[in-house]
């Protein structure tokens, strides 16, 4: 299928280097970048238990790859690239008194999407190795999509920028089938402008009505003596109080008590109910 590349190629590459050579491998490692535009930087490091003599190999790569550079020791390696349908044969020379072996190249197509979400599938067979590592890195800005990630024994890390997967076997007897979801977060981005924007919003038309009352409020006060003001605001804080607790409270006389709430009253801001010698006052709001 187009969106699937089967790297047959390590497969092919590391039979020809065992037998030729008759070497052990202590790590094997290799590492995906996955870029925005779905292409993937795929590097393989090899490093061996004893360097190897003089040896010419053979590597070959299924699908479309670029920019395929061969390092032995850090040493870039002259190499021969021919291609046959989808198939890329590179036959490259390595130097005697080698130790570490580097392949790296851009591969394309690994990486498909359905709708905003997109899918990385690979199956590699590592050659025997005492340790093999595999890690897979997102994009920036890109998360895991769900807990479907395979092979089950792995570990989600961070380098501060990017999401990686790291998985690590022990002489695997299989091939191992790489596969898991992801998805870009900016993409939600106008989902949570959306949110701000409302709650900001929400903010501002509370302001400006509270603002608004106050204003009212204040207006309203204006027509009134200070005395009439602290009675009214004091009634508004507690919607009832008896009139002779309150004259206590504000020090006014029971005389020029009763005449501020006689104005209030005919003005509908005050109600008045007799109880014994005094009254209790009600705020109508």
């Amino acid at each position: 299928m187009r969106k699937y590349v089967i790297f047959s190629s390590v497969i092919t590459f590391l039979f020809l280097f065992a037998n030729a050579c008759a070497i052990e491998i202590s790590d094997y490692t290799t590492i995906f970048k996955i870029n925005p535009n779905g292409n993937v930087n795929e590097e393989i490091g090899i490093t061996l238990k004893e360097r190897v003599n003089e040896t010419m190999l053979n590597y070959i790569a299924l699908g479309e790859i670029s920019d395929f550079v061969i390092k032995a020791d850090g040493n870039a390696i002259d190499y021969i690239l021919e291609k046959s349908g989808s198939q890329y044969n590179v036959m490259f020379h390595v130097p005697s008194d080698t130790k570490y072996l580097n392949i790296s190249f851009v591969a394309k197509d690994i990486v498909f999407m359905k709708g905003n979400v997109y899918g990385f599938f690979a199956n590699l067979r590592p050659p025997v190795s005492d340790h093999i590592k595999i890690y897979a890195y997102l994009p920036k800005g890109f998360a895991l999509y769900g807990n479907l990630i395979y092979p089950e024994s792995y570990n989600i890390s961070s380098d501060g920028e990017h999401i990686y997967i790291k998985w690590a076997f022990n002489e695997p007897e299989e091939d191992i089938s790489l596969s898991f979801k992801f998805y870009n977060t900016n993409g939600d981005f106008s989902f949570v402008i959306i949110i701000v924007i409302c709650a900001v919003f929400a903010v501002i038309v509370a302001y400006t009505v509270i603002y608004y009352r106050k204003k009212v409020k204040e207006e309203f006060l204006k027509g009134f003596t200070d005395d009439e003001r602290k009675v009214l605001l004091a009634l508004s804080e507690r919607g009832t109080c008896m009139q002779n607790k309150l004259e206590k409270e504000l020090g006014f006389s029971r005389a020029k008590m009763a005449r501020i709430v006689k104005k209030l009253e005919s003005k509908g801001l005050v109600t008045k109910e007799r109880i014994g010698r005094t009254n209790r006052l009600f705020c109508k709001k």
